[in-house]
């Protein structure tokens, strides 16, 4: 692997194991409606523990941290924008974008 395209790589399959978590999480704020189907969940279960299989060995390579932590910090970012209401999602785009064009 290319040392110019680790970082990327390492970036994108943390956001990818993050993300499967919030869709997981966010399954299950739909149980008790007609959009719960337990069937879609163990899906997206299965299939994030088979990237989680094929993904944790490189990430635990190339992250110098504990591992545990983290996911700890991933698991913690996801609870917060869970908790985010519509409003304050759009809200947070704006903050990031003003933030990014103030890095430049």
């Amino acid at each position: 692997m290319e040392e110019s395209r680790v970082p990327a790589e390492f970036s994108n399959a943390v956001k990818l194991i993050a993300l499967f978590q919030a869709a997981l999480e966010q399954m299950d704020t739909l149980k008790g409606t007609k959009l719960y189907k337990q069937r879609l969940k163990n899906k997206i279960l299965s299939l994030e523990k088979t990237i989680e299989t094929t993904v944790f060995k490189p990430l635990n390579q190339l992250d110098d941290n504990d591992d545990m932590g983290l996911f700890d910090h991933i698991q913690s970012n996801i609870e917060m924008i869970m908790d985010m209401n519509i409003d304050e999602l759009s809200q947070l785009k704006v903050v990031l974008e003003e933030e990014r064009s103030n890095e430049l």
